[in-house]
């Protein structure tokens, strides 16, 4: 089969379309040229009007969506939305056309799109102007190294580096998809005063630059706004989006920035979302950060009380058996005086443990071969821990009474 038969099967398989696409009008719709001069610019003007009132094609729509949904993985993805707020846009200006009006336009969808080797360049350069700041020499090159790393090496030097990160084409986005204008191109006239003048650089013969008058030229612009995309590992890409971002709202990007074209601010929505997600984000790594100390305070608490239960141990075992008493009994009126409620669920716990360790105490039957100071300190404890008792004046005295006689200590009153 020919290539001219594989051809026309191919267009016989083709069903009519209302596209349009602006880009192919705008290179192939220009349909002659005025002999006079004067005519030339308002024929310009009309052409580009006419490009200017194409409507988004659907197909476009689709494949925006198409991209933003490729796009949503935080992981590898920064993406950012930027608005040209009071002013508008020019790419590619300086590319070759007919009618010296040329702008970066997609060749199948006919939209502008802002080309990402432009935009990894001005990231690039703002990189470059921060790590000239920093005093330290040695700083700036270690920052000089990341940033060719991140964002590739220069031509001029042997071996050439594309960079980790990945600008990607920013691509316009229609108003169905969040937008602030209905159709991307929009007329405008740049005006050209003293141009002879400025091309022989003032010569002698030069007309004066106030005698000559002004050359207005007719030109397609792009007003909107567009969706940036970063790839890369998220923190670095993340960085190279800051360093995107900083550019494109401090120094602009495409042709005639001096004039104030082709500066870009965060579109108000996506700003509040991102300041929300922010919001959101810092909270959820304090929240992190939260359990992690708290967690931390739990395992060094958890520590200390495993070193200090096999301190314990280890004094209790080398403890007579009269001595451990004493000492549990001691324990548990520290741990008792050291309370700031006596009310509360633990004092009740607390209160137990020390009439249960009494009962131990009254029940043990070595005390007689004890010393007399192990007894003196014991029926010391026992009178402490009695009067820090619920019991009745009755009972203490009945419990005292039996300590007493056990211990062999005489009564004090």
């Amino acid at each position: 089969m020919t290539e001219l038969k594989m051809r026309r099967d191919v267009f016989n398989t083709l069903e009519p379309s209302d596209w349009k696409n602006p880009s192919l009008f705008f290179d192939k719709g220009f349909k002659e040229w005025k002999e006079k001069d004067g005519d030339r610019g308002t024929d310009i003007g009309e052409h580009i009007r006419a490009v200017c009132d194409f409507p988004v094609p659907d197909i476009y729509i689709a494949a925006y969506r198409r991209w933003l949904g490729e796009t949503v993985d935080k992981a590898r993805f920064a993406p950012w939305y930027g608005e040209l707020k009071g002013t508008r846009l020019f790419i590619g200006l300086g590319m070759a056309h007919v009618l010296e009006a040329q702008v970066c336009r997609h060749p199948v969808y006919g939209m502008p799109y802002i080309p990402g080797s432009a935009l990894k360049g001005l990231a690039r350069a703002k990189a470059r102007e921060y790590a000239q700041k920093q005093k330290d020499r040695e700083q700036v090159k270690q920052f000089n190294k990341v940033i060719d790393i991140l964002f590739g090496t220069s031509t001029d030097v042997e071996e050439t580096d594309a960079g980790y990160l990945i600008f990607h084409d920013a691509w316009w986005i229609p108003k169905q998809e969040g937008g602030c204008e209905d159709k991307p191109y929009v007329p405008e006239v740049v005006t050209v005063h003293a141009a002879e003048y400025y091309a022989n650089q003032g010569r002698e013969g030069t007309p004066h630059p106030d005698m000559e008058s002004p050359n207005p030229n007719q030109q397609l612009a792009v007003q909107g706004s567009f969706y940036f995309v970063v790839e890369g590992a998220q923190q670095w890409a993340e960085l190279g989006r800051k360093f995107l971002t900083i550019a494109l709202e401090e120094e602009g990007i495409g042709c005639k920035v001096a004039a104030g074209y082709g500066y870009f601010e965060e579109e108000e929505g996506r700003r509040k979302e991102r300041e929300a997600r922010e919001q959101e984000e810092r909270k959820r790594l304090a929240d992190i950060e939260a359990e992690k100390e708290a967690q931390r305070v739990a395992d060094e608490k958890a520590e200390q009380e495993k070193i200090a239960a096999e301190k314990e141990a280890a004094l209790l075992a080398s403890l007579t058996p009269e001595k451990r008493l004493i000492h549990e009994l001691k324990v548990l009126l520290d741990q008792y005086g050291s309370l700031t409620h006596k009310l509360g669920a633990e004092a009740t716990k607390i209160q137990g443990e020390l009439q249960g360790q009494i009962k131990r105490m009254l029940n043990h039957d070595k005390w007689s071969e004890a010393d007399v100071t192990d007894r003196e300190e014991a029926l010391k404890s026992i009178e402490h821990a009695v009067s820090l008792s619920k019991l009745s004046k009755k009972a203490k005295k009945k419990r005292l009474n039996t300590a007493r006689a056990l211990l062999k200590t005489k009564d004090g009153e």
